[in-house]
């Protein structure tokens, strides 16, 4: 695992993967590497370098948590990526550590790009990077982003979507109260 590690079998200048502090301490690989675009993946703000400038960015907010939203995002990383490298431009996606949300926004493109099922997509990402490991609940919206993509020529990929979020909050809601009822006191009689 380097600082910045470069995704097998990807077009143009390259899909390259990493944490955080690839970005603030490895420019001259960023320089080597051609990196023209950058994805950041975390929960809190960057701070803001001026030779940052250089890189068209997305940020996306998020933590790396199993119940946060990511699905919601990745048709707009997917085409951020896809406009990137079919320009000739390499995009570093970086999250914290450059384990789990950055790993799935690639897995995402990489199902997108290439018809790829979750575990085959990981499987290619861990050939450049082999600390990829998405978080479980990022596992599960993966799955659910392989049924809106092979949804999509007929049109129902949002409502796919729309089922995933409705049966998630039910869920939310009956576990949050199945924590809160066993955390209440037992009334006396």
């Amino acid at each position: 695992m380097g600082w910045l590690d470069k995704v097998p079998r990807t077009e143009g200048g390259g899909l390259w993967i990493g944490g955080y502090a690839a970005l603030y301490s490895q420019q001259p690989l960023f320089q080597q590497s051609k990196i023209t675009h950058v994805i950041s993946v975390l929960d809190y703000e960057l701070y803001e370098a001026e030779y940052l400038n250089a890189y068209k960015r997305m940020h996306i907010k998020l933590d790396d948590d199993p119940n946060e939203n990511l699905l919601e995002h990745l048709p707009k990383t997917t085409a951020f990526i896809d406009e990137a490298l079919s320009k000739g431009g390499a995009v570093f996606v970086h999250c914290a550590m450059g384990k789990s949300r950055s790993a799935t926004v690639v897995i995402a493109y990489l199902m997108w790009k290439y018809a790829l099922t979750p575990d085959e997509a990981l499987e290619q990402l861990r050939e450049g990077r082999g600390v990829c490991e998405p978080n479980p609940g990022f596992m599960e919206q993966l799955d659910v982003y392989q049924r809106m993509l092979q949804a999509e020529n007929q049109g129902t990929a949002k409502q796919i979507y729309e089922t995933w979020v409705n049966e998630r909050d039910v869920y939310r809601d009956w576990y949050s109260f199945r924590s809160y009822r066993r955390q209440a006191p037992v009334p006396k009689l």
